[in-house]
This record gives C-alpha cells, structure tokens and sequence, in this order.
C-alpha cells in the first residue's frame, strides 16, 4: 500500500515536472514573441517618427512646398505653392459664384442666427439644451481650401469651405439631421463602393448599349436655391413629422444657412453668392434632394427606359443605348441653366 502510494506520488511528480517544463517552455517562447513584436513595432514607429520630423523640417524650410490630399481616393499631393494659390485665386474670381468682401461679416451673421434660435426657443419648439448648443458665442469664420482632383486633366482644384467651428454649423448640422431622418433614398441611390461593385457585377450589357458616367459640372456651387426650397416643400409631409418647425419656418432657416456663405482664404473674405458650399454639413442632403428631382423628372422625358440607373451626389453612372446618349444628355441639361452634364463612355 505504501509502495503505490510513493509510486503514484512520484509518478505524479515526474509527469508533472514534464508538462509543467511543457508549459513554461511554451509560455516563454510567446513571451519572446512578443517581446520581438513589440521591439520590431518599437524600431518602425521611431522610423516613422524620425521621418516625419525630417519632413516637418523640410517643410519649415522651404515655403514653396504645399502639401495636400486628393479630391478623391486616400493620395497625398505635394504641390508648388504658388501654383496652387493661383488656381486658388482664379476659381475664386469667378463672380458669377464669389465675391470679395471689404470687412468680416461674422458678426452680422452670429446676431440674425442668435435671434433665430431665441425665437425656437421662445415659442417652444426647441429645448434649452438644443438652444445652447444651437446659439454661437464665439464661431470663426468658415476657412476655405482647395483639393486637387487628380483624376482630371490639369489637375483643378475643387474648393471646400471647412464651416466647423463656424457659428451656422450646428444649426446645419440640426437642420441635416432632420432631413436625414425624413428622406428616405432613391432607388438609384449608391450606398457605398461594395454595394455598387456587386450590383455593377450583375448587370448585363447589349450589343447596342454602353455603360456612360454622367457629372456635374462644379455641381455644389451650381445648387439652384429655387430647387433646394422647392424640393422640401415637396416632402414636407415627410419632413414634419420630425421637427416643431413649420414649413416657412424651416425654410427661413434654409435659407440662413445659404444665404450666410462667407469664408476666409488667404488672409482676404469672400462670399458664395449661389450654390452651396461644399463642407456644410447641410450640402450634401440638400444635393441629393435637387439631383432626385432632377433624375425623376429627366428619366420621365425619356422615350425609352434605362436598364441601369445609379447615382452617388452627383456622379451617375447609366446603361444607355448607343444611339440615345445625346438624348439622354439633352434632357439632362435642360433640366436648370446652371447644372450642366459632362458624360464618360466606361
């Protein structure tokens, strides 16, 4: 009896010691693992570090280097400066789009958009923390930049009016919230690139058709306010059901927004005096909505139906018959004087 007794408790001891030895030899190597992952990891960032802190030198040392990101796709672009604020400065001579500024009307604007939304408050339609938030004490005047759109020849600039920080920006973004809410997509409507890469992977092409992309010529700063307006009242029995406001209420607060389109670029002002600034986050809805009326009512003029229809903003891309592709230009750009269509056979 003792025998197996001292038996079994060596046995146990030996097997033991021969797994435990297992484990800690195991253990230790993960460990080393990731000692080397993170010494390796350690080596990249101070790499990294040091090479950033180069480039800022670099930078700090030569003043005709700007550096940027593409209109579109992740891409940095290192530009001469002097090229870029001429093509700045030439966009912004167009004064059929902007107008140059003698003083800084942030005030004036931060007064009518106070008194806007002390009179929410007033009538009860928004809460004392909506008003808060909604009510500018301190906004800075929209900064304007330009992105270069490398996918086009000669590289033009599109201009983006950055209105974070500016007073209107919260009550767009009230406003967009509402919308969003309210509005649901079209049917055209691209969700994202995945989505459409497996819808455009199922369509079939005829013999006599041809995939066409279709845009907008500067299409943001072309938004007829007209169309804006008249595409709300037209969901408005939509809309109300998310918001105290009435429809001229919310209307006039369109209409703020729009209308209160100045910005800074350069050390000079300027105003949008039409469209709508690309970098409100009140843009983007208020082009979805125009460019849904215009779709419904272009593809109606048409004597023939498209098999394929899709749209992202104002990027459409369409199956059209080879012969018809005037046609359906045609019909697009007669829909408003200031949207213009230029179209790409894929």
């Amino acid at each position: 009896m003792v025998v197996w007794m001292r038996h079994g408790f060596f046995g146990n001891i030996t097997k033991n010691y021969g797994h435990n030895n297992t484990i800690l030899l195991k253990s230790w190597i993960n460990t080393r693992n990731r000692i080397c992952r993170v010494s390796q990891q350690q080596q990249v960032d101070r790499c990294i570090l040091n090479r950033y802190a180069e480039c800022k030198k670099f930078l700090r040392e030569n003043h005709d280097v700007f550096v940027t990101k593409a209109d579109k796709g992740q891409v940095t672009v290192i530009m001469d400066r002097d090229e870029y604020l001429t093509k700045m400065t030439n966009l912004l001579k167009d004064e059929l789009t902007y107008k140059k500024l003698k003083k800084d009307p942030i005030r004036q604007i931060s007064l009518k958009l106070n008194e806007l939304v002390r009179s929410w408050r007033d009538s009860g339609i928004i809460e004392d923390t909506d008003y808060k938030c909604l009510n500018c004490t301190n906004g800075n005047l929209p900064r304007c930049y330009g992105l270069p759109k490398i996918h086009k020849n000669g590289f033009p600039l599109r201009i983006i009016v950055s209105a974070l920080g500016s007073p209107l920006y919260n009550v767009a973004s009230f406003l967009h919230s509402i919308l969003h809410h309210s509005i649901r997509p079209p049917k055209s409507h691209i969700k994202d690139s995945w989505s459409f890469v497996r819808e455009i992977n199922d369509i079939e092409i005829n013999t006599d058709e041809v995939l066409v992309s279709l845009d907008v010529t500067a299409f943001f700063t072309n938004i007829p306010k007209e169309l804006v307006l008249r595409g709300i009242e037209k969901r408005w029995q939509d809309i109300s059901g998310n918001t105290k406001l009435n429809l001229p209420q919310f209307l006039h607060a369109i209409e703020l927004v729009l209308g209160s389109t100045s910005f800074s670029f350069n050390g000079d002002t300027y105003e949008q005096i039409f469209g709508s600034p690309m970098g409100s986050p009140l843009s983007p809805i208020l082009a979805d909505i125009v460019m849904e009326d215009l779709e419904t009512h272009c593809l109606a003029m048409l004597n023939f139906s498209l098999s394929f229809f899709r749209r992202y903003v104002d990027d459409v891309i369409a199956v059209i018959p080879k012969d018809k592709i005037g046609d359906v230009l045609d019909a697009f750009n007669n829909y408003h004087p200031r949207l213009k269509f230029t179209h790409e056979l894929e």
